[in-house]
């Protein structure tokens, strides 16, 4: 499937999850769009405790919101970003910077109508081999900006009644065409909607109504060959099975697989079993979450078995949550942003690596050059190798409430 775009676009080949989601999944019709790049793209030298560097901010003022994508939008071979911000409402919302390859970003005149601040999912839509972004507005409307290749867009509107949080595409029928998948924030629950090649949409699913939604992600939950839907919602985790066929069915039948307050989701093999497991923010502590990440094993029976030992050293909020092997030995890494002081406002929290041992274990990394504290709120996480060394970088989309947000970039050293 899109032969043409995988030619035109390297970085195609890494629209699947943070992790080795690719991996799992049996062949190019259910290659994910609209995540983030996977650790197997990477060398696999092992690096010791990685260490950061922070680039220049970019963006600063504007109150950034959840998700960032790293994708090559103007094929040039390097990874660019793309994020929207919530605040100031009246400013175009889309933004996108060029990466140059060396770490460093330059920004792309917005010629494109703002669709205020979105979830965000890219692939080719409609065939032609560049690259095309949906954005699923929290104004009630889907958005898709179809691409030239060159950083310009021809955009069209799918006005809806409820707002969106998040996005992915995903050919689910087996006919070519990108499908999209979206969370709604309030009563649209969960949605998906064919698509036709052309950039149109056609609401074929809709579950979970009524529920407010929180993260989404694609991956093979029961080792099919499949990607299945992993959704956080404000009380829990819900899991749906792809039939292969546009079917999808709940596992457990009808009832949360995680229960919890939970807000950001990523998810990957941690203990290298070959099954996919779940990695998750909390928001409010209780008694299946915390302030803490936690991380839940899988298995092909649709069982989780939680394995978060090291990862309790929070004292207030976090958000944003990336798995990728950020040191090269061959086991998933952790990534968040949380409060290790319990303070309060726009400079009390930081980012934290917490290195894998291959079997759901631990170790918090103090001495990577990420701050304990002094940042906005990380609403969202992105990894890529921006510069081209063979190491995975960081990206982070903060929101401050006074002082604002910015997009923090981190290059391995």
């Amino acid at each position: 499937m899109l032969q043409d775009s995988k030619r035109n676009h390297p970085w195609l080949l890494w629209l699947g999850s943070v992790v080795s989601i690719l991996l799992l999944l049996a062949g190019d019709r259910w290659r994910v769009y609209g995540q983030n790049p996977p650790h197997t793209q990477v060398q696999q030298q092992p690096s010791g405790t990685p260490q950061f560097v922070q680039a220049p901010p970019l963006g600063p003022g504007p109150e950034w919101r959840a998700y960032p994508l790293l994708v090559d939008i103007n094929e040039d071979g390097h990874l660019d970003i793309v994020a929207t911000h919530r605040m100031p409402t009246d400013h175009n919302a889309l933004h996108i910077w060029l990466g140059t390859g060396t770490g460093a970003f330059n920004e792309l005149p917005q010629t494109w109508p703002s669709p205020g601040y979105a979830g965000l999912a890219a692939g080719d839509i409609n065939h032609d081999g560049h690259l095309d972004l949906l954005a699923v507005s929290h104004f009630a409307a889907l958005h898709t900006f179809l691409g030239d290749g060159k950083g310009h867009f021809t955009e069209s509107k799918l006005a809806k009644q409820d707002g969106y949080v998040a996005a992915r595409l995903l050919d689910m029928n087996g006919d070519g065409h990108l499908d999209a998948i979206v969370l709604g924030l309030q009563r649209a629950g969960l949605e998906i909607y064919r698509g036709d090649g052309t950039g149109q949409w056609t609401l074929v699913t809709q579950l979970m109504q009524k529920k407010i939604g929180r993260d989404l992600t694609l991956g093979d939950v029961n080792g099919d060959g499949k990607p299945d839907i992993v959704v956080v919602f404000e009380r829990g985790v819900m899991i749906y099975l792809n039939d292969g066929t546009g079917g999808w069915s709940s596992s457990p039948p009808d009832s949360f697989a995680i229960p919890g307050r939970f807000r950001s989701v990523a998810v990957g093999d941690v203990n290298r079993d070959g099954y996919l497991d779940i990695a998750l923010t909390g928001d409010i502590p209780g008694p299946q979450s915390s302030f803490a990440p936690v991380v839940y094993l899988g298995n092909n029976q649709g069982k989780w078995t939680r394995a978060s030992e090291g990862l309790d050293i929070f004292k207030g909020r976090g958000q944003g949550i990336a798995l990728g092997d950020l040191n090269n030995d061959g086991h998933l890494d952790l990534v968040t942003g949380g409060n290790v002081t319990g303070a309060i406002g726009d400079t009390a929290y930081g980012l934290f690596l917490f290195t894998g041992d291959g079997q759901g274990h631990w170790t918090f990394q103090p001495d990577s050059g990420l701050p304990r504290e002094g940042l906005a709120l990380p609403y969202g996480i992105a990894l890529g190798d921006l510069n081209h060394d063979g190491r995975l970088d960081i990206v982070v989309v903060h929101g401050g409430t006074d002082l604002g947000g910015y997009v923090t970039v981190w290059l391995q050293r």
